[in-house]
């Protein structure tokens, strides 16, 4: 029989209408002490929260001081990881672990009346026998609290010890999974295992059980963070945990609303970018990433023809017998401050620039002199049916960085 009160609550953190979740980790202090992003929290929540995730998880002291934040119909709910661990003081902190230990932090009524939604507690596994069996002693010892009072529990697996390897550390990750379930798992909270195929094994591991995948490391770009949860909402993943990714972004609103298009709203990552975009459209080139592949010119013909044909791209791929390669593209991409030559050169008024600061043509006002592809200084211009084809930034997706495998061609996000 379903426990109401579970149910009730954990729809306050997995949106029962698509089955998923965004949740931001906001508990780094409890385990780490001050870092950036949480120096002052409240700061930092209040601009997590108008990014709309559907709850943050604390500690238990910062929960009983910012439940004020978390009050209202539309706000986020409540997590506390209701235990403590020194696994992940690292040598680059004041007081690095020697020995790794893990205690309670809060028993789940604690959790309960702190108006919380849930606990998150950890599990390790791939140490000593007599550790991992305290391990999963204490997460035993939780999940019956839960149970009785009606509280979501909310497991958090991680390989961690002398024997977890390269090798085995997938298999312990649904391994343990598959015990956290066993013993009574409402949802879990899983390091994303590197790619789909082994993460399809971590999900089946789960059966019903819902995963949510955690952000771990800070990654290097937003695009990167974003393609992990998409490669794992691929996988059958129902949502994220992210914690330094949000706390620690320029702009941590936009973040968790970049997020929630992806889960939430079933948009590509390009897509989602472009709702934390600011200002004009600006392109990145890494010419060593580019593999002369051509995919660029195909999307960008398919985009505005329907159709693949490389004479009509508005860029092209320029390749040497070195095997080098470098894509040109209209500079307006590149620098968004740029004084187009081929707007100066038109004399009809028939090319211009708009409001987002984007190529656009008047047909009518055209009379096909070509002035524009003489002025354009790298020749991405070209004249098809007596009219110039130029690049109009696919509208705000250019369709040339959003299929571009290798990451030569990239939106810049600031």
């Amino acid at each position: 029989m379903l426990n109401p009160g579970k149910v009730l609550r954990l729809s306050r953190i997995i949106d029962p209408k698509d089955g998923r979740g965004v949740v931001v980790a906001a508990d780094h202090g409890f385990m780490l002490g001050s870092i950036k992003g949480a120096f002052n929290l409240e700061e930092t929540l209040r601009k997590v929260i108008l990014g709309g995730p559907d709850a943050v998880l604390l500690s238990p002291g910062q929960a009983s001081r910012l439940y004020h934040l978390f009050c209202g119909r539309k706000a986020p709910s409540i997590l506390i990881r209701a235990d403590w661990t020194n696994a992940f003081r690292t040598k680059k902190y004041a007081l690095p672990s020697r020995k790794v230990v893990r205690a309670m932090a809060a028993e789940a009524k604690d959790a309960l009346a702190l108006g919380a939604s849930g606990i998150v507690v950890y599990y390790f596994i791939g140490c000593r026998d007599e550790a991992e069996a305290l391990n999963f002693e204490l997460m035993a010892s939780f999940a019956r609290e839960c149970n009785e009072i009606g509280l979501p529990f909310i497991v958090e697996p991680v390989p961690l010890g002398e024997r977890v390897t390269g090798a085995n550390y997938a298999d312990l990750v649904s391994a343990s999974i598959r015990m956290a379930v066993e013993v009574g798992a409402d949802a879990i909270k899983a390091p994303y295992t590197g790619d789909i195929d082994t993460f399809k094994k971590a999900v089946d591991a789960a059966g019903e059980v819902p995963i949510l995948i955690l952000g771990g490391a800070k990654a290097a770009t937003v695009r990167d963070a974003l393609e992990v949860v998409a490669e794992a909402l691929e996988a059958g993943a129902s949502g994220v945990v992210y914690g330094r990714q949000v706390i620690q972004a320029e702009d941590p609103e936009a973040f968790v609303k970049s997020v929630r298009a992806v889960v939430h709203e079933g948009k590509s990552v390009g897509e989602a970018l472009g709702t934390i975009r600011k200002g004009p459209i600006q392109l990145e080139i890494d010419a060593e990433r580019c593999n002369g592949c051509l995919l660029c010119e195909l999307a960008c013909t398919f985009r505005h023809d329907g159709a693949f044909s490389l004479s009509r791209a508005r860029l092209r791929i320029e390749g040497s017998e070195a095997g080098i390669y470098r894509p040109i593209l209209c500079l307006l991409l590149l620098d968004p401050s740029h004084q187009p030559l081929c707007v100066e050169a038109c004399g009809t008024g028939a090319l211009t620039l708009n409001e987002a600061g984007r190529l656009q043509l008047a047909e009518d006002l055209c009379t096909g002199c070509g002035r524009c592809v003489e002025a354009c200084p790298v020749g991405v211009i070209l004249i098809h049916k007596e009219r110039p084809v130029v690049c109009d930034m696919c509208g705000g997706l250019p369709q040339c960085a959003e299929w571009c495998p290798s990451g030569a061609l990239r939106v810049k996000y600031s």
